[in-house]
């Protein structure tokens, strides 16, 4: 078990100020899925969100990039959100953010690849850690806080390797100015993710940040999205391949297990056959 497990700062699960849960905050008491922060020196208190995973087969042997598939019988997955329990609002009544799309230049690939940032790329804690790869300050609520993050491992083979055949967009919960800072370690030239999106670009449905992957205005039929929770891309479930969020174990292998399926999902006509088949995923929530 990972010692940063219950600690890791999930500032993407923050719920919207519309939910009733922020009326909660204003009692001080924290809602499941806020951002609990503590000031510098003070001791941190533990995290109300768990992350759940199903865990993943490690590759066998060495690193695998493309070559070696797994297999092609139908996963099921254990992952939960608060939308199964409930009648998922129609997406036209939800209210679109205003997003300039990017344009897709000629040398962009074809297939879109949209990744969350925290718990799928890195991991950050309020935690002092002596083997954090980097450590940067955030504001958050007038206060500024210290804040110690880990690179997943096989990041930046996994960048590299799949920018050249998608085209890389991070669509993550977190504020701006948070995501900025991460992104300048991960991606310094911004040369291997070409677009982002952040809090401020996602819909608030029932109390809770999600994203919709319809304000990329990209083609569906070509697009993955990486999460590890149901709860990011819940209007567009049949383009979303769970993986295990990543608590800061070492010894990690998801971002190398996952890319033969990526490399044979760039070459697949629609990709939502191909995770349906593989995941099951569309009888969770009614929704395309």
């Amino acid at each position: 078990m990972s010692p940063l497990t219950g600690r890791a700062v999930k500032v993407h699960f923050e719920r919207c100020p519309s939910s009733p849960a922020s009326k909660a905050a204003s009692l001080q008491i924290p809602p499941l899925g806020a951002v609990c922060f503590s000031p510098l020196g003070a001791e941190e208190p533990e995290s109300p969100w768990v992350q759940r995973g199903r865990p993943g087969a490690q590759p066998p042997g060495g690193v695998v990039y493309f070559g070696e598939l797994p297999p092609d019988e139908p996963e099921e997955i254990g992952i939960l959100s608060p939308f199964i329990h409930k009648a998922l609002p129609p997406r036209s009544s939800q209210k679109p953010p205003r997003k300039e799309t990017p344009i897709k230049t000629r040398s962009t690939p074809e297939s879109t690849l949209v990744l969350e940032l925290e718990g799928i790329l890195v991991c950050c804690s309020l935690t002092s850690s002596q083997d954090a790869d980097c450590t940067f300050l955030t504001d958050f609520q007038g206060d500024v806080y210290q804040v110690y993050m880990k690179l997943r491992p096989h990041v930046q083979e996994f960048l590299e390797t799949l920018a050249k055949a998608y085209e890389i967009f991070v669509f993550t919960t977190a504020k701006q100015d948070y995501t900025e800072k991460i992104l300048d370690v991960l991606d310094p030239q911004k040369k291997l993710i070409r677009h982002r999106l952040y809090q401020q670009d996602c819909l608030c449905v029932q109390g809770y940040y999600v994203k919709d992957l319809s304000i990329l205005e990209r083609d569906l039929a070509r697009t993955v999205a990486l999460d590890d929770s149901l709860q990011g891309f819940p209007y567009q479930i049949s383009n979303w391949i769970p993986i295990p969020g990543w608590l800061g174990d070492r010894q990690d292998e998801e971002l190398l297990r996952v890319l033969p399926l990526l490399g044979k999902l760039s070459q697949a006509g629609d990709v939502r056959t191909e995770i349906r088949r593989k995941y099951r995923l569309c009888r969770l929530l009614a929704v395309d």
